[in-house]
């Protein structure tokens, strides 16, 4: 391994000799780290190194070429700096604990080992008793104190890593925290003792500058206070003490939700363009509650960029808004290489004003930006600018807008929560703690390993839904698994005595129900002969039923052996599934759900315009999943064929091609088999289509719309069987036996348009609220 990586390097140097990229100057050789492999950036003329698994790039992730040298990237003189090493990855120590004892006492501790605590006799021990290194350089659990009840406030402890100022506990009374040298403080410097007994601001945490937050942190931390909207915004709901505050909407109220990116050079444009994705996830996560915010989208480099402003009449158009932030291009920024956080800042504190003099114009009075408008700003960015001043200034300005701290009296901090994910290589985590919010109890300031991370954080919160409302939701990020990629596809097994197991796909469509194919099955096979596999658990059937028209001998007697007319059928569970992010329904046409999913006015919408959304006259990007072999591994992977629905010039032709099949010798009208409940996929225009294989018979062909997977049709039958005696292995080759398949090779689909009186009469007990 440690040869390739050395080869692996030498030819990042050649290559970028090559390219002129070192201009004469930088060798990436010199810049090597001891223990690890390191990733050229010719652009950016900057070195990114990576470590195996339980270690770090010591002294910095990155670093760029200055001149003839190598330095930090933070770096303003332009210092050299000592040669990269990947070390182990170590937990802080405790710097003091009051009125007890811990052990081991270390200058540092390893993955892994644990610190216990116990306190003297008189005091009662708070927090974690025993406290673990996790592997991201964390200690788990909460901090530990030692309290004797003396105080009106409760100890607030001393966090690892920290040292704190202040010993007295009464109204008024302030403490400090500062960090160990090399960690950097993240929550509140400084706490006040309130009339409450609770403390200002929010617990403080010491980090290594290799700390992370889990997605399971920032998901269950950041969904707390911001995207429970549906349940808190009940104006009758009796809230406890004990429970997590959440951003309300009163019934006279609203949300504005300020979404700031950072587009400048230190953030880059791979880190750019994944925000976007990040940012999509939460819009789709909070409208899919029954609220509708109005959003804005700011840009910021040099100048910033008004993207979506609260005051656009579209602006709680959450589907609107995706595809404002969709044309979004890191190149917008390209000719402003400076940046200037504060300029983003003020954009929003202007948008503000200009929302105030629009309500004073329609004569509102209170005017609700100030009076019931909550205030959401997320901030994404490395926390560097380089000018424009401090934009911690602005902030205050905001807050004096808002009427929040003038008067001690009115309370009024939960109308503004300003959100900070720290986003790049290089982040400066002192200036995005200084940005973000302080409240008890909560946390508005996250630094993730990486965009992914993130974006998984944010789906765990879409996960947590468990209505049938959220169907057609899957995980996008690279890691995740085949059936979290697609967990609303199962697998059907039908055993048949004596002849062996029919093996076809399926779509959950509720938690009970699954739609097929009818001709998976023949007039012999009963409930108690089928398996579905869903995740990783199989369900027994409790009932089948095919479409009443499907008869696959309809036309023997005009020599034509099959008919695959109204080839669905459904599959209703024994057990109702438990939805996990591996068992999710797919989103049905003309239903509520999907109404929801294409960002459409409920009840309001009809059928027609699903269909003319969904259905639009010309070559329809689709896709459907089929099983493969992945290269070095004996597992069977999942991977999405992208096709296109001929539903154009070009449908004719298609539908021409189902004449050639061997079974249809017969037929002289390509309408006698191929009649309007069918779509038409495949052949070599405008670009070659894959193929479905016989074990696909069953599964779903999609349209993805704005993050979500609608089926609308039923893969039933082709013309040509081009994965007859070939094993399927092309999970990583782009076209592989499809480039060899004849351009009449077409497939044909159930199209779920059509069959939907069935379904309706069908499904009317499972929640799926169809419309018309």
């Amino acid at each position: 391994m440690q040869l390739h990586h050395q080869l692996f390097n030498i030819l990042l140097a050649l290559g970028a000799f090559l390219t002129g990229a070192t201009d004469g100057a930088c060798d990436p050789q010199k810049a090597a780290i001891v223990g690890g492999n390191y990733t050229w950036l010719v652009e950016e003329k900057t070195i990114k190194y990576e470590c195996p698994d339980g270690k770090y790039p010591h002294p910095a992730e990155i670093r760029m070429c200055h001149g003839s040298r190598w330095n930090l990237m933070r770096d303003a003189q332009k210092r050299p700096v000592s040669k990269a090493r990947c070390r182990d990855i170590r937990c802080a120590r405790p710097l003091e604990f009051e009125n007890g004892l811990y052990e081991p006492r270390q200058p540092y501790y390893n993955v892994s080992q644990e610190l216990r605590f116990e306190c003297y006799q008189g005091y009662t021990l708070r927090g974690s008793q025993n406290r673990t290194c996790l592997p991201h350089g964390k200690w788990s659990g909460q901090t530990t104190t030692c309290d004797d009840g003396a105080g009106h406030c409760p100890n607030p402890g001393i966090p690892i890593g920290s040292l704190k100022e202040g010993r007295r506990y009464r109204i008024e009374d302030q403490v400090r925290y500062h960090c160990e040298n090399g960690l950097s403080l993240m929550g509140s410097k400084s706490r006040v003792c309130q009339e409450s007994g609770a403390w200002t601001g929010t617990e403080p945490e010491c980090r290594n500058p290799f700390t992370y937050d889990t997605p399971e942190e920032v998901s269950s931390q950041f969904i707390s206070s911001l995207t429970e909207v549906a349940e808190s915004s009940d104006p009758d709901k009796v809230v406890s003490d004990t429970e997590k505050r959440r951003i309300k909407i009163t019934p006279d109220g609203s949300m504005n939700i300020y979404i700031l990116l950072d587009a400048s050079q230190s953030v880059g444009k791979k880190n750019f363009n994944e925000a976007k994705d990040v940012i999509n996830k939460l819009i789709e996560k909070v409208s899919s509650y029954d609220v509708t915010p109005n959003y804005a989208v700011v840009t910021f480099a040099t100048k910033p960029k008004v993207i979506v402003s609260t005051i656009n009449q579209q602006s709680n158009n959450a589907a609107w808004v995706i595809d404002q932030l969709e044309k979004l291009r890191h190149e917008d920024h390209a000719l402003q290489p400076g940046t200037n956080m504060k300029a983003g800042l003020s954009s929003v504190y202007e948008m503000m004003v200009n929302q105030q003099e629009d309500e004073k114009r329609k004569q509102l009075d209170p005017l609700p930006i100030i009076t019931t408008t909550r205030h959401v700003i997320i901030l994404l960015t490395d926390g560097n600018f380089n000018m424009g001043g401090e934009p911690v200034p602005v902030i205050a300005q905001i807050r004096e807008f808002l009427y929040i701290g003038r008067d001690r009296t009115v309370d009024r901090e939960d109308y503004l929560d300003v959100y900070v994910f720290g986003v790049g290589e290089m982040v400066n985590v002192e200036n995005v703690n200084e940005l973000a919010s302080k409240k008890t109890n909560e946390k508005h300031v996250f630094k993730l390993n990486g965009l992914e991370d993130m974006q998984k954080a944010f789906d765990e919160m879409i996960d947590e839904s468990e209505a049938l409302s959220m169907c057609g939701l899957a995980k996008e990020y690279e890691s995740a698994n085949d059936g979290e990629k697609n967990p609303w596809l199962v697998s059907i097994s039908i055993l048949r005595p004596g002849r062996g197991t029919e093996m076809c796909k399926g779509t959950l469509i509720s938690d009970k129900s699954v739609l097929t194919a009818a001709h998976c099955f023949t007039i012999d096979d009963t409930a108690d002969d089928i398996k579905v596999k869903i995740g990783k658990k199989t369900f027994t059937v409790a009932a089948l039923k095919s479409h009443p028209q499907y008869s696959v001998g309809k036309l023997r007697n005009l020599g034509i052996p099959e008919f695959y007319d109204y080839d669905v059928a459904l599959v209703t569970l024994r057990d109702k599934v438990t939805l996990s992010a591996e068992a999710r329904p797919i989103c049905l046409p003309c239903t509520a759900g999907t109404t929801r999913a294409l960002r459409r006015p409920h009840p309001q919408t009809t059928c027609r315009e699903h269909e003319e959304e969904l259905m639009s006259v010309g070559n329809i990007p689709a896709l459907f999943v089929t099983p493969c072999h992945v290269k070095d591994s004996p597992g069977l992977g999942l991977r999405r064929r992208t096709v296109r629905i001929k539903y154009g010039d070009q449908k004719h032709l298609c539908e021409e091609d189902a004449k050639k099949a061997k079974q249809y010798q017969n037929v002289t009208e390509a309408s006698q088999v191929v009649t309007e409940r069918f779509l038409c996929t495949g052949g070599a225009e405008p670009e070659v289509d894959p193929n479905t294989c016989k074990g696909d018979s069953g599964g779903p062909l999609i349209i993805a719309k704005r993050m979500r997977y609608i089926q609308v049709g039923v893969i039933s039958w082709g013309v040509v069987d081009v994965c007859k005696n070939k094993a399927p292995s092309y999970c990583d080759q782009s076209r592989d036996i499809f480039e060899h398949a004849p351009d009449h090779a077409r497939d044909f689909h159930i199209n779920i348009f059509k069959i939907l009186p069935w379904l309706r009469l069908e499904l009317h007990e499972e929640g799926l609220d169809f419309i018309h």
